[in-house]
């Protein structure tokens, strides 16, 4: 079993990056659905300063937001939660090509840096420390290192059979891999059920091996 670690360091701000945060009172990454190297599909949620912004005038703008469609809003607070899907700036780009690692929601605006957790394993743990002061420059913090008590046997212990075998199956055919191996239509059928009844299954082993890692 790999020996994981979380990392929680502070990233700073490039020059666009600053522009859109400076526009937010409050931020904060809720959940990464899906990720690669080039982009991520991510629920945010956002308090703008200004009344007479929504979030959707930054689709395809150049801060890198190519898809957003909005989930949950109050005019009157300047609250949104949205789903996106953001292409990364070229540095993040070429420092996730380097290295073995997830991105642990939430990210979250701390004045004018990204408060963000990063998990890999030992063996990635000096690279990827190094790769950081590269890329940034040494401008970025880090704030704690810390150990993730990962028990592959209990976690397993929590699922249900049915679970156990739609993961299995999921993994064995590439489910989770970019691109997707298998579409959820054909895992659906495999196992006889329909894709919501699937889509159900994949919500409750997915919070099973979170909340059994992270909590």
């Amino acid at each position: 079993m790999k020996k994981l670690k979380r990392i929680v360091i502070k990233v700073p701000l490039d020059s666009i990056s600053k522009q859109f945060f400076d526009l937010f009172e409050n931020y904060e990454l809720i959940k990464i659905h899906r990720q690669d190297n080039n982009q991520i599909f991510a629920t945010q949620k956002v308090k703008f300063k200004d009344n007479d912004i929504h979030p959707k005038i930054f689709e395809n703008k150049k801060y890198g937001l190519s898809y957003i469609e909005i989930i949950n809003e109050n005019r009157e607070k300047n609250e949104y939660i949205f789903f996106s899907k953001l292409n990364w700036p070229k540095k993040t780009k070429e420092f996730l090509s380097r290295l073995d690692l997830i991105i642990d929601p939430p990210i979250i605006l701390d004045q004018d840096r990204l408060l963000v957790n990063v998990i890999t394993d030992n063996k990635n743990i000096d690279e990827m420390i190094d790769s950081l002061d590269l890329f940034y420059d040494k401008k970025l913090e880090i704030l704690s290192i810390s150990h993730i008590d990962l028990n592959e046997e209990n976690l397993f212990l929590k699922l249900t059979d049915r679970q156990k075998e739609i993961i299995y199956y999921a993994v064995q055919h590439g489910y989770f891999e970019i691109p997707r191996g298998i579409s959820t239509k054909k895992i659906a059928n495999h196992f006889k059920i329909t894709r919501s009844a699937l889509y159900d299954h994949l919500r409750k082993i997915e919070r099973t091996i979170y909340h059994s890692i992270f909590k």
